[in-house]
């Protein structure tokens, strides 16, 4: 999954690739991420984002004959 978050301070989205998940958390929007090896959470809060963007992977169909 690919993430872009846009934030009300930012001029350029910060832009997140393999994306483990995202959710929110009370007053966060949550991006669980992996990074060197380890899972990592970066954390916003709602009140500052302008527009988060998911782009989920096209999955195959799975036929069986």
């Amino acid at each position: 999954m690919r993430i872009e978050i846009h934030r009300n301070e930012t001029s350029q989205a910060l832009i997140y690739e393999s994306v483990i998940n995202c959710y929110t958390k009370g007053p966060l929007y949550c991006v669980l991420i992996e990074k060197e090896g380890e899972r990592v959470t970066h954390k916003f809060p709602l009140v500052s984002l302008f527009r988060v963007i998911e782009t989920y992977a096209s999955e195959k169909e799975n036929t069986h004959d």
